[in-house]
């Protein structure tokens, strides 16, 4: 029993992508926007007619991410003190020699202390400390305490 041979399928972009997922590689030639450098043949291999911007530098991203952290982190408002608590503190931190502290830093946090030392050509220890009178600096409330204390006794 022979049997007509049936018709040779023709091989089609429609066979070679999922329905709704196939996108032309080149546009018809009669219809090129000779405009357009990058489209001067009528090539797109992304299926696109207008290019597509960059995407913003992770790093931005993560600023921004950042800064929304910051000023979300709500500011804690100052503990009040007596006076005499201040002055215990001044007759326990009453020394003729520099105090000495541990700071532990986190890996990430001490590497950038490090690289900001050998930039700045300046010490740890003095980056850290106008750190330190920076913040002081700005909270009133210290010198306030400071001010009422009694003076130093002479040694």
């Amino acid at each position: 029993m022979l049997s007509t041979p049936k018709p040779l399928a023709s091989l089609s972009s429609g066979l070679l992508a999922r329905k709704g997922q196939a996108r032309p590689a080149m546009r018809p030639q009669g219809f090129a926007n000779l405009a357009s450098a990058g489209d001067a043949l009528g090539w797109n291999d992304m299926g696109d007619s207008a290019p597509v911007p960059p995407a913003a530098p992770t790093v931005l991203a993560e600023r921004e991410a950042l800064r929304e952290e910051v000023e979300r982190e709500p500011v804690s408002a100052p503990v009040e003190i007596s006076s005499a608590t201040a002055a215990r503190i001044r007759r326990e931190t009453a020394h003729r020699r520099k105090a000495a502290f541990t700071l532990r830093l986190d890996e990430d946090r001490h590497l950038r202390l490090r690289l900001a030392s050998a930039t700045r050509n300046r010490s740890a220890q003095q980056i850290v400390t106008e750190a330190l009178d920076a913040f002081i600096a700005s909270l009133p409330e210290v010198e306030t305490l400071v001010a009422q204390l009694p003076p130093r006794k002479k040694r």
